[in-house]
């Protein structure tokens, strides 16, 4: 019983961020993705400050754990949104979601390394097993853009370090203050004063584009918000070598949402296959 919790909230993170991956969609056809980004992750912080005299303790702001979080916040969501951003561009989206998966192993390594947590033979397969696939999933030659530089690969890699980088951040602090929703607080206003001067500039120049994708990314904050605070709550409850591969399983969900939902995904042999390394994976790591 001591793994359910975190591998449900854990599951139920990935599955708010496979369905925002499709209100951002949606969202993109009218509004520019740093703006998008913006409206998003302030959406959440806006939500978090209507509710903190409700919930938040003074006494948690004068914290070591405030630091951290404040300083997880300049990474996630705000700086993995911006290399994401950057990345698509540069070596497209196939590639980037394919590299997106190795965020776990990044955390797994961090957590082991400097948190003094254990994994395995069995997880370690486990996590192999998932990592292959998550890539699998968006993994599709035809779809990666020729012709990069090499050192682009480094942008990608980029945002995968920094996510992989914010999950054992957020558990140390939490070890403080083990406040799931102080922490999406204190992160996601972090977040929304980095991504605000980063826009700052592009709303001078009047390169800032409005547009009825706003009210979709205001949606996604909402979505991302709801899936963070899950991570969160998952980190406070669990070990990380448990909630981070199994968070990230977002491609999965992905796939799921656009072939019964939005009816943009056929799904076929390649799909069974991702299913049951993730499946298999998955059970290997709770049962460790």
């Amino acid at each position: 019983m001591e793994t359910f919790w975190p591998a449900i909230l854990s599951l139920a993170a990935a599955a708010m961020w496979g369905l925002g991956n499709h209100v951002q969609r949606i969202a993109l056809d009218d509004t520019d993705p740093l703006t998008g980004a913006f409206v998003s992750v302030a959406t959440m912080a806006g939500l978090c400050w209507i509710a903190a005299p409700f919930l938040v303790d003074a006494s948690w702001w004068w914290t070591r754990s405030t630091l951290i979080f404040a300083i997880m916040g300049i990474f996630f969501p705000a700086l993995g949104q911006r290399f994401q951003i950057a990345s698509v561009g540069l070596v497209g989206p196939s590639l980037t979601a394919s590299l997106s998966a190795f965020t776990p192993v990044i955390a797994v390594s961090i957590g082991v390394l400097f948190l003094g947590e254990e994994v395995g033979a069995q997880s370690l397969v486990g996590l192999a097993l998932m990592v292959a696939g998550l890539a699998l999933a968006t993994w599709s030659p035809r779809g990666i853009k020729r012709g990069w530089p090499i050192w682009a690969i480094l942008v990608p890699l980029s945002a995968a370090l920094v996510r992989g980088i914010s999950q054992p951040g957020l558990k140390w602090g939490m070890e403080g203050v083990p406040s799931p929703f102080f922490a999406l607080l204190v992160t996601g206003t972090m977040s929304t004063l980095v991504l605000g001067l980063m826009l700052w500039p592009r709303h001078r120049q009047g390169r800032t584009r409005t547009g009825a994708g706003l009210r979709w990314f205001v949606a996604n904050g909402v979505i991302n918000g709801a899936g963070i605070f899950a991570l969160n709550a998952a980190l406070s409850l669990g070990a990380l070598t448990l909630v981070s591969p199994l968070s990230g399983t977002v491609p999965l969900w992905a796939l799921a949402f656009g072939a019964i939902i939005f009816r943009r995904e056929t799904l076929g042999l390649k799909h069974l296959a991702i299913a049951l390394c993730v499946v298999i994976g998955g059970a290997l790591i709770l049962t460790r």
